[in-house]
């Protein structure tokens, strides 16, 4: 049913990068998350002694990104071997057991969404650390679901009162653990629960390409994409794999960001015309439709730049997820395309998460400007801040992921889908291979690797081209031109007898691109340098050509990839000039304009 395998967390070593950086910072602030703060909240549940205090924010309201803190810590060391880890790791599994084995409340106060994030990972643990409690563990939250759950809530994805009376938000992302606890025990009742919880209304939609689906959550059904890929796993039924591609598909043509990121305001699938566009304007902007809009409840809400544009950590998480799912079952080459936007233009761009659990929530791409920032400003009605909220759940979750989505293999070879410096170990017909990329710098349109082989042994190496590298792309190997097709959105594939030290080198040139927002705001884009996104200096209405930026914006600095507009080119003003810089590279609280308007002619 997979064409194409990962590597399972293993085998794969980060070279020196932003992201090598960012996955060993983030290792460091979770391990000195204090083990009473995290299991605080269950040993108070439970009637044990609770020395310590817990953590702030959402955790201290339910511990509700626990089960993602054991994932992450499973599989970044397989990920790493930093045995730290798996300490912590197996020591909070065993307190927690040890909570549900002397109070049932640990397990029975379980909604849908903290009951989703403790089995995937207790699966994790399983999977990854080869802890055999975790099976009891999981059985045992399930049946307690299957128990307390209400089975007659709205179907339809909208997260209304009745779901968030009922602590059953985001039931729709249920069922990829639950296939996938199928897939690992072979245990029927997994099965038979993860088909209770389809997410029939969104998939039938998507695979009769109808796309009034209404506002939803635009995370969790992203990640339902993925809850559809692992059905598909399961039951080899085809039509979860068509819901999967479909949405994949919808979502990346129709709703998404240059970024790659998606749901101002955490919704999707909104029902206005030019809601990207829309959700990029300030209340005095006179070309906006409405200062209100339907959300992902239901209600009407009123516009306000404090949700941003993009959840990031959340919405990387479910990207990475599908793209992976995508890739091993189709073996597809775009798959690749959108985990590429989001690891260079999403999480590359993140501040480190602090030791009390800030975290930049959202990212900001409005017109009249946004800053980075790790202060959340909406006060909960309780009194509570966010801190250590659903984002310090999945943003280990992808540090962890980042070694697992840059090769795949099959029996004839390997697969590189991301450009990430790196090195993969890996066989091929019992021969041992090592391919390395030891490019230069973090993103460059020239990769070189180098092939480590038994002399004289085959195996095909096959790279990604991704969809921007609309240029003359080349493939050499040992200086000399091989001659491939390496079109947009196909594998170009390398085949011979590969000796020692033998030298690959890719060249995807970057060229300068603005992409509209979307077709109903034809006039607002954000400048890309390849599969780069870049941000102005200053807010700007800019006049010149949107279709060849070349002729007026040049490079200043090749090796910054700084692009400063000619004189003449900024309204009202001819003497002034702008200056766009990666997102990524943007520092925290600075001001930066990724979005800017064209002068309609």
């Amino acid at each position: 049913m997979e064409k194409l395998r990962d590597f399972r967390y293993q085998g794969v070593e980060l070279k020196n990068s932003l992201w090598e950086r960012q996955r060993r910072e983030t290792i460091e602030t979770y391990l000195a998350i204090p083990n009473d703060s995290l299991l605080h909240i269950f040993r108070k549940t439970a009637g044990l002694d609770a020395p310590g205090e817990s953590l702030m924010g959402w955790y201290g309201n339910g511990a509700s990104t626990f089960g993602q803190k054991l994932g992450a810590f499973a599989k970044l060391y397989a990920v790493t071997g930093d045995y730290r880890l798996k300490e912590k790791a197996v020591f909070l599994a065993e307190e927690w057991g040890r909570c549900a084995a002397a109070s049932a409340k640990t397990i029975d106060c379980n909604g849908t969404y903290v009951y989703e994030k403790l089995l995937g990972g207790f699966l994790d643990m399983y999977e990854f650390l080869h802890y055999e409690p975790a099976l009891a563990y999981i059985s045992a939250l399930t049946d307690s679901a299957a128990r307390r759950f209400k089975r007659d809530i709205p179907r339809d994805g909208l997260q209304g009162p009745e779901l968030c009376d009922n602590d059953m938000i985001e039931w729709y992302t249920l069922p990829e653990n639950l296939y996938r606890a199928y897939l690992l025990t072979g245990e029927k009742k997994y099965l038979d629960f993860a088909r209770e919880w389809d997410y029939t209304y969104l998939w039938d939609k998507l695979n009769a390409h109808d796309s009034t689906i209404g506002p939803r959550h635009a995370y969790s059904q992203v990640n339902s994409f993925s809850s559809a890929a692992m059905a598909y796993l399961a039951t080899g039924d085809k039509k979860y794999l068509d819901a999967a591609e479909n949405g994949y598909a919808l979502v990346t043509e129709k709703h998404t960001y240059a970024t790659g990121g998606y749901g101002p305001a955490e919704c999707l699938f909104a029902d206005e015309k030019g809601f990207l566009g829309e959700m990029l304007k300030d209340s005095w902007d006179p070309t906006k439709n409405g200062a209100v809009y339907r959300n992902f409840g239901g209600g009407m809400v009123p516009r306000n730049d404090n949700w941003g544009s993009c959840e990031v950590s959340c919405c990387a998480w479910a990207v990475f997820k599908i793209c992976n799912y995508l890739l091993r079952i189709t073996g597809k080459a775009k798959y690749g395309d959108w985990a590429e936007q989001m690891l260079i233009n999403g999480v590359a761009g993140q501040p480190p998460i602090d030791s009390e659990g800030h975290v930049m929530y959202y990212a900001g791409y409005f017109v009249d400007g946004a800053v980075k920032s790790l202060e959340d400003r909406r006060l909960q009605p309780n009194g509570a801040n966010f801190e250590w909220q659903c984002c310090t759940g999945t943003f280990p979750q992808d540090v962890a992921e980042y070694a697992n989505m840059i090769y795949y293999t099959d029996e004839e070879g390997i697969y590189v889908s991301q450009y990430l410096p790196s090195k993969a170990s890996f066989s091929i017909r019992g021969s041992r291979f090592a391919l390395e990329n030891c490019s230069g710098g973090d993103i460059s349109p020239i990769r070189k690797f180098r092939v480590q082989a038994e002399g004289g042994t085959s195996c095909r190496i096959s790279f990604r081209i991704p969809r921007w590298a609309k240029g003359v792309n080349r493939i050499l190997v040992n200086g000399e031109d091989m001659g491939l097709s390496a079109q947009p959105d196909t594998w170009a594939v390398l085949e011979r007898e590969w000796q020692a030290d033998d030298v690959i080198e890719i060249s995807l040139p970057f060229s300068l691109e603005f992409k509209p927002v979307d077709e109903e705001n034809p006039d607002i884009a954000a400048l890309c340098f390849g599969p780069v996104v870049l941000a102005a200096d200053k807010m700007s209405l800019l006049d010149g050509d949107m279709e060849h930026p070349e002729e007026w914006i040049t490079c200043i600095d090749e090796k910054q990839m700084l692009f400063r507009t000619a004189p003449g080119h900024v309204c009202p003003y001819p003497q002034a000039v702008r200056t766009f810089r990666p997102y990524y590279k943007i520092p925290v609280m600075e001001w930066y304009f990724m979005y800017v308007r064209f002068q309609q002619r």
